[in-house]
């Protein structure tokens, strides 16, 4: 027999150990719970193995009503007046003839103290608590634990009794809402199973919803201009020698709109020089009997 360690005392009563085992169902009420237990029961299952734990444990307290001296006569006088009926039927056991009389006025006795040490407790309180109510303490969820041997079988019979409400109780549907049945979780209509879900477009688009201006010259069926060649980097292709290219040249057209005239040179300037098509400058004008050789 093992013996506890120095300081330590053996615990006196070894049922008050929190059980341990496999949890198959967690439940929102104790009546859910009670439900799965009764029906392992019921299905000749070994519940000796099965535990019910209560988890987060909260006290309770609900209001009934609002107090008021009436209310508290009425109630202390209802209170004596059945006990006054259970002591005048004990008394009428042995007084004979006279039970009828013996009962009534332990019913009126009872009735008179009740009402008077109701109505004095009351008034001693000086209106501090004002309302009746119940206290109870419940859990937030309810485990059902049972032994790792038997929790398969346990699993097994519970997948048939059906519980609404329940999300982790065996038997309870795991499709969620909008999910078509035997869907898998994140599966969506359509998808086959296995493949994963295709990335909508808009995650990639920075601004949903808004147009993005088209930017001149990235079009891929536009055409470099000509006489030009090379990779391309921008709105226009780099120069032969790798030299990226800002823009193209465009000769201004006669007529035009802004296009300006270069001023032609006269012969009638009155200055010598070669011309541009190199012929030799002349003096005079035509006026004058022709022109004169220089």
């Amino acid at each position: 027999m093992s013996t506890p360690p120095l300081g330590t005392t053996a615990s006196r009563d070894l049922g008050r150990v929190l059980p341990t085992g496999e949890t198959i169902g967690r439940y929102t009420g104790y009546l859910d719970a009670q439900k799965a237990v009764d029906y392992l029961a019921d299905h000749k299952f070994a519940v000796e193995r099965v535990a019910i734990i209560g988890n987060d444990l909260k006290t309770v307290e609900r209001v009934t009503g609002r107090l008021s001296y009436p209310r508290v006569a009425l109630g202390s006088a209802a209170t004596g007046a059945w006990f006054g009926l259970f002591v005048g039927v004990i008394l009428s056991l042995f007084a004979g003839s006279e039970t009828g009389v013996t009962i009534t006025s332990s019913i009126a006795l009872g009735a008179i103290f009740w009402l008077l040490f109701g109505v004095i407790t009351y008034a001693f309180q000086r209106g501090k608590r004002d309302f009746t109510s119940t206290s109870q303490v419940i859990a937030t969820s309810y485990d059902v634990i049972v032994d790792p041997s038997v929790a398969a079988d346990a699993r097994r019979l519970l997948q048939q009794l059906p519980m609404n409400g329940q999300a982790q109780h065996p038997g309870a549907n795991p499709s969620a809402w909008g999910q078509a049945p035997g869907q898998a979780p994140g599966q969506t209509s359509g998808q086959a199973p296995g493949q994963a879900p295709e990335r909508p477009a808009s995650w990639n688009d920075p601004f949903p919803g808004q147009q993005q201006p088209q930017q001149a010259g990235t079009a891929e069926g536009q055409t470099a201009p000509p006489g030009t060649s090379g990779p391309r980097r921008g709105q226009f292709p780099d120069l032969p020698d790798g030299r990226p290219q800002y823009g193209v040249r465009v000769e201004d057209q006669p007529g035009a709109p802004g296009a300006t005239e270069a001023p032609v040179q006269s012969a009638d300037d009155g200055q010598d020089g070669p011309v541009e098509d190199g012929r030799p400058g002349t003096h005079g004008s035509s006026s004058a009997g022709g022109p004169h050789q220089g």
